[in-house]
């Protein structure tokens, strides 16, 4: 198993010989993101969510994370890629950002990426089996960003077939000191949520103020189950989600970003 493991693990080269992938401030400003910057306000409920994210990795060993939405639209990739950010500010942490939402993905543009680059999709489906050309470390972070773009694919066989297995075992495999962050579609979008959910040691969710209902809220960790359920993220805060105590851990609201 663990030779298995260790060739599994070559899927994705040492952080320091990724090729890095250049972002200018500006760029960021225009994606919102701002997770990289400790010193900006605007990112403080991102490092308070980092820090909530890394207690529960320690208590529970988690190393792969899913963020997800019940519907489109309510910020789950700026919630991502700003996580993705924040985390990879800690000292030791390499950190993976992968765009598994698969039918509409928007990593890529979060970071200013080539439209016309390879992406996960062309991994999934044997066109570039080569990881190497598909990751890009961000700057001199210590991110990593494997983007999707859009294809005429059929996500559900591409996450359940061969190629699939072996990104979810080479994620698995990666060092001690890595965390993973999956930008994963929608929940009731299809059932590719349900499928990447079953790799996952926990997800946390992004609900939308005067959006996103309870029943959503419960019907999403009921499918996810037995995935953990890690907290939910308050996107777009205007007032108070929920009249009685929900009690679902985590809650940060982060107005007027989508």
């Amino acid at each position: 198993m663990n030779a298995v493991k260790t060739v599994e693990a070559a899927l994705f080269p040492p952080l320091d010989r990724i090729e890095p992938f250049d972002v200018l401030p500006e760029q960021f400003e225009q994606q919102n993101i701002v997770g990289f910057r400790n010193a900006d306000t605007r990112a403080r409920p991102f490092k308070l969510l980092r820090s909530q994210i890394v207690r529960q990795m320690e208590e529970r060993d988690i190393k792969l994370i899913g963020v997800t939405s019940a519907a489109p639209n309510v910020g789950k990739t700026f919630v991502a890629s700003n996580m993705a950010a924040a985390l990879s500010r800690i000292a030791d942490f390499d950190v993976y950002l992968i765009d598994l939402d698969l039918h509409r993905p928007a990593v890529a543009s979060r970071f200013a990426m080539d439209p016309e680059g390879w992406g996960i999709h062309d991994f999934l489906s044997g066109e570039q089996p080569d990881m190497s050309q598909i990751a890009r470390r961000i700057n001199e972070e210590r991110l990593v960003v494997v983007p999707g773009y859009k294809r005429d694919v059929a996500t559900g066989e591409l996450l359940t077939s061969a190629a699939g297995t072996q990104l979810f075992e080479s994620l698995r495999a990666l060092p001690k000191n890595s965390v993973v962050i999956t930008d994963m579609p929608p929940i009731f979008a299809d059932d590719d949520a349900v499928i990447i959910g079953q790799h996952l040691d926990g997800f946390v969710l992004v609900v939308e103020d005067g959006k996103t209902t309870r029943k959503q809220v419960q019907e999403t960790i009921r499918l996810l189950s037995p995935t953990p359920f890690m907290g939910a993220v308050l996107n777009r805060y205007r007032s108070q989600l929920f009249a009685d105590e929900y009690g679902y851990g985590f809650a940060y609201g982060y107005g007027g970003y989508y």
